[in-house]
């Protein structure tokens, strides 16, 4: 069904509001949110704007849930760029967008991986799209095992029990593989995810001037080899 000029006009005052709110957190950080300040930017008045996102925390979550549906349809883009059956490659693409996106989304990272907003709740509507980066990594890695393409000491280590019931209790939650594909597919995401943040806070400028980029390369070698992807391709 079409959309009414009513509905048309609502629709882009939404989405306003919301690129004014990304403006405010890329310019002055994720603490300083504020309806009222969004509103005087915009020439409305604090009410007017309440009809839109009842309060602070209702805008937040809306952000929160735009900014990792942009970060799980890069993710997924990349890694589907690459053929089905190339489990590496889709390995590599999908942790090499991860870097890629932080770096272009700045203050969308920091919203959703960075210091949390003083005062909120993750409302429990953000909880299918926090999920989705995660999920399609745990599926490159769970695809690749299924196939046979994952060998050597990575899949062959014991979980410590409590760490192995934990990740099977994590299947309730919509991830349906093996505690170790969930252990590895983890691991590899907080390599990155530290990867990310450290260049992002500027700490990787000091040690590699305008290199950062290679040594995530050469990093992301190295996880592909430490998943095991590497034994299988030699063999």
């Amino acid at each position: 069904m079409a959309q009414t000029r009513r509905e048309k006009l609502r629709e882009a005052t939404r989405e306003e509001i919301m690129s004014t709110a990304w403006k405010q957190v890329g310019e002055q950080g994720v603490i300083s949110l504020s309806l009222r300040a969004i509103a005087r930017e915009m020439g409305m008045t604090a009410p007017a704007l309440y009809r839109y996102f009842p309060s602070r925390d209702d805008l937040v979550t809306i952000l929160i849930i735009d900014a990792f549906n942009s970060f799980s349809v890069t993710l997924e883009t990349a890694r589907d760029a690459c053929k089905p059956a190339d489990h590496t490659a889709r390995f590599r693409a999908l942790c090499r967008a991860y870097f890629q996106w932080g770096i272009s989304y700045p203050q969308k990272y920091a919203l959703i991986f960075g210091t949390p907003v003083p005062g909120y709740v993750l409302d429990s509507r953000a909880g299918p799209a926090a999920q989705r980066g995660f999920l399609a990594l745990q599926n490159v890695i769970g695809e690749a095992h299924a196939a046979g393409k994952i060998s050597g000491d990575a899949m062959s280590a014991r979980l410590p029990a409590p760490l192995k019931a934990q990740y099977e209790v994590l299947k309730k939650y919509g991830m349906p593989y093996t505690p170790m594909v969930t252990h590895l597919a983890l691991s590899a995401w907080s390599m990155i995810h530290g990867m990310t943040s450290l260049y992002l806070y500027g700490y990787f400028s000091g040690f590699l001037a305008d290199q950062s980029e290679s040594f995530v390369n050469l990093e992301v070698e190295k996880m592909t080899r430490a998943v095991g992807f590497y034994d299988q391709e030699k063999k």
